[in-house]
């Protein structure tokens, strides 16, 4: 089991960034750990929906909607990742 106090691998930061520029449309723009998913992103509820959904194909895991409700930035839903690896069997 991971150390919930340790920061998140960069394997993960890297996975999540990804899939949220793909799902975001931002390939060609970075995407910051603060950035806020709605108000820096643009991300709006249908994107939130897509992006829940590709994590959890990248992940192989589920996401409950409560849980998903909580992100407002990059970097939350990275530590998210980085602490249910290894708790729920995501990978």
């Amino acid at each position: 089991m991971s150390d919930p106090a340790s920061p998140p691998s960069a394997d993960v930061a890297a996975r999540v960034g990804a899939v949220i520029r793909d799902v975001l449309g931002l390939e060609s723009c970075p995407v910051a750990a603060s950035s806020r998913l709605r108000e820096d992103l643009g991300a709006d509820s249908v994107d939130a929906v897509m992006l829940v959904m590709a994590l959890e194909r990248e992940f192989k895991g589920k996401i409950s909607d409560e849980e998903a409700a909580r992100f407002c930035t990059v970097e939350e839903v990275v530590d998210y990742v980085s602490l249910r690896i290894g708790e729920q069997g995501l990978s």
